[in-house]
This record gives structure tokens, C-alpha cells and sequence, in this order.
């Protein structure tokens, strides 16, 4: 059964539950994405909402010592405006 979220707290718009993909970060050296994670999101916003169950799950996954399912290579960008 789905869980029940309240109205979106910065538009008011109805969430409901869905399974969604996660950057993941912590601090500036680890990213981890992490697929298929339950939140609740805001049709109007896109608003994401995670129960601490979840979060605290995330977090045992993204630093677990456990072989990823794969590995990509990202570009990193640094932006260079003129003061």
C-alpha cells in the first residue's frame, strides 16, 4: 500500500509515491547514484520528499564497501564568471 504524504509544503500540491533516481552526495568526494529509491514527489514542483527510513538506507548504501552495481565517468566543470 502506497504511503500518504501531505500537501507539498512549497506549492500545496497533491504528492503522491513514486520510485526515483539519486544523486547522492557527501561532502565533496562522494556521489553516489542511487535508482529506484521511494519519495514522495510533487506533480507541480517536483518537489521530493523522503521518509528517514530511506535517508538512512541511502546512507548505508552510498558508503558501504560493497562493489557498485557500475561505474560511469562524469565531466566536472568548473564555472569561471568575471567579477
Amino acid at each position: 500500500m502506497p504511503r500518504v504524504y501531505s500537501r507539498c509544503h512549497f506549492c500545496g500540491g497533491d504528492v503522491s509515491e513514486k520510485k526515483v533516481t539519486v544523486d547522492y552526495r557527501w561532502g565533496n568526494e562522494l556521489i553516489a547514484i542511487i535508482d529506484n529509491v521511494p519519495a514522495g514527489v510533487c506533480p507541480k514542483c517536483g518537489e521530493q520528499y523522503f521518509r528517514a527510513e530511506i535517508v538512512k538506507e541511502m546512507e548505508k548504501l552510498a558508503h558501504s564497501g560493497e562493489e557498485p552495481v557500475r561505474m560511469i565517468e562524469i565531466p566536472y566543470r568548473e564555472m569561471a564568471i568575471a567579477s
